[in-house]
């Protein structure tokens, strides 16, 4: 598609600007300096095929749906669910839905056999991202029954760093993101560290959405248009 074609209205022109969280792989993560992702790439084909280059800025997690409604960025992504909490403002606006999550922990795979259901957990530590979904879920699936839930996360890197170390028991994630870590890390003969635990759908399930500028309407118009389109 030509450049000179103006199909919505941008906060810098020909550039759609993305504000997200890094510490979400395999939506969005920091590789060799440059983010990447899921997430990322999905709107980096969206741009190009809106004619547009992209600029993407990384931000704290909290709060990163409002960002398109303050006029910070056009689209902000980051595997995030439209949660009724999640006030968009004014000027921002749910995309629709790209993605269906259930929740999970990460857990040692020696501990497996032990760690199953929510009871399990009683007296566990549970670390989560604050704000998110998996935040939510602990709250009100965990900590009733005993759980420690500790809303601080370094990165996912460290996380799993504290986990494999005994110093945490679980890391409270979306399946697809805790599967990809469980992938990652393995031991010297490629047998994996971790697994994942109480994989458990959210009511209403987890649909994964982009949180969008509502300025030009149009600019929501084509996402969606082209969201379905990846679907099919």
């Amino acid at each position: 598609m030509p450049t000179n074609i103006v199909r919505f209205e941008t906060i810098v022109p020909n550039i759609l600007t993305i504000c997200t969280y890094t510490e979400f792989a395999p939506f969005a993560y920091e590789e060799h300096g440059k983010i990447v992702g899921s997430d990322i790439f999905l709107l980096e084909c969206f741009a190009r095929q809106m004619g547009l280059g992209t600029n993407i800025i990384k931000k704290e997690f909290a709060g990163l749906w409002r960002t398109p409604g303050n006029g910070e960025c056009d689209i902000a992504a980051a595997g995030m669910m439209a949660h009724v909490d999640r006030d968009l403002g004014d000027s921002g606006v749910w995309s629709r839905c790209y993605m269906l999550v259930t929740r999970s922990l990460l857990i040692r795979k020696t501990d497996a056999d032990v760690l199953r259901g929510p009871a399990d957990f009683t007296g566990k530590k549970i670390v989560v991202t604050p704000t998110s979904t998996a935040h939510i879920d602990a709250q009100e699936r965990y900590e009733p029954l005993g759980s420690t839930i500790i809303p601080v996360v370094p990165s996912q890197d460290e996380i799993v760093r504290q986990l494999l170390n005994h110093e945490v028991d679980a890391f409270g994630e979306g399946n697809v993101s805790n599967g990809y870590l469980a992938e990652k890390y393995v031991d010297a003969n490629g047998r994996r560290l971790l697994a994942l635990a109480d994989i458990h759908t959210m009511d209403p399930p987890e649909a994964l959405s982009f949180a969008v500028r509502a300025t030009d309407k149009r600019l929501l118009h084509h996402l969606n248009e082209f969201i379905a389109e990846q679907q099919t």
